[in-house]
């Protein structure tokens, strides 16, 4: 059996297998704004399983929260040190629809990078891994 690693920074901004770092995650391009978040079900490369288990990907609306809340706060305050805040609600608001495919893309790939890897070390790194 293979011994994988976990893939890295590119991998990941490309939305690439997190443990091969070649196969593609999304099925049409983030233009495709009806299936713009449609993952396949394996890596092509490796045959990573990209759902574990089923209703995995809904934990990627807390990572979803976390980069909206974090878009909030540091566009509130570069608004605020522009001297734009009078159009920090409608700015922020535009800036944030605007980016949604993006935000849910790589809501659901810090699923695929962070989580999976986590929880399911037997699946992920195709062998048990020792507990320390």
């Amino acid at each position: 059996m293979e011994d994988y690693n976990r893939a890295g920074l590119a991998p990941f901004l490309a939305c690439k297998c997190p443990r091969c770092g070649k196969g593609r995650v999304f099925k049409k391009s983030i233009l495709s704004l009806g299936q713009f978040s449609d993952t396949y079900d394996n890596c092509p490369n490796c045959d990573l399983s990209y759902e574990p288990e089923t209703g995995f990907f809904f934990g990627a609306m807390y990572w979803s929260y976390a980069l909206i809340v974090g878009t909030i706060i540091t566009g509130g305050i570069a608004m605020k040190f522009l001297g734009l805040w009078d159009y920090a609600i409608g700015g922020i608001m535009a800036f944030l629809l605007l980016n949604i495919p993006i935000i849910i893309r790589y809501s659901r790939m810090l699923m695929l990078y962070v989580v999976y890897p986590m929880m399911y070390k037997e699946k992920f790194y195709g062998h048990p891994m020792d507990e320390e």
